[in-house]
């Protein structure tokens, strides 16, 4: 069991590393809204103990421009959902409050990955850089906002317990709406 979870923890990791362009990250976007029948295509993994998984991406690129010794930097940010890794075990639903229920929670899961963006790109776009630091600097940055993000994955599974403690998951409801609140101000 602790094998497949550790395999889970790295599997997010990689997926949210991967790109798809699902959304783009812009000061109007705003996270997709997921339905079991768009974006859960992917065969369940009958070894797995979850009755869902949302694969969740995130890409950052960039193109620099060198003149006169200065640095110019164009970044791309993009993330979403990826519905060919992302499935579900229609089986273990067995009726409609426990499709929402599980639908809500793993579209808790997108609005972390929309932080994620979000952040990731505030962060990077917004440093500050030499024409010396920037490729290692930018790296060590999307690492260090990949792993606090890959963090609040696991944190939100652990603490909702995969969205069936209904009280913790009102809660993070409640927190991950006030954080995306925020930008759209």
């Amino acid at each position: 069991m602790k094998n497949v979870y550790s395999f889970y923890i790295w599997l997010t990791l990689f997926v949210t590393i991967v790109i798809t362009t699902a959304f783009k990250a812009n000061y109007n976007a705003f996270p997709e809204k997921i339905e079991w029948s768009t974006h859960f295509n992917a065969k369940p993994d009958d070894y797995s103990p979850y009755a869902a998984l949302t694969a969740t991406t995130w890409q950052y690129s960039y193109i620099t421009k060198i003149r006169d010794n200065q640095l110019n930097i164009d970044f791309k940010f993009v993330g979403g959902v990826d519905p060919d890794k992302s499935w579900v075990k229609r089986n273990r639903i067995k009726n409609k409050e426990i499709s929402n229920q599980l639908l809500n929670h793993e579209q808790g899961h997108v609005y972390i990955n929309f932080l994620l963006l979000k952040e990731g790109e505030l962060r990077i776009r917004n440093q500050n850089y030499t024409i010396n630091n920037y490729k290692k600097l930018i790296q060590l940055t999307a690492n260090k906002i990949s792993k606090q993000y890959s963090d609040m994955q696991s944190r939100y599974d652990n603490e909702t317990k995969h969205g069936s403690d209904l009280v913790a998951q009102r809660q993070w409801d409640d927190y991950l709406k006030k954080q995306l609140d925020s930008y759209e101000k």
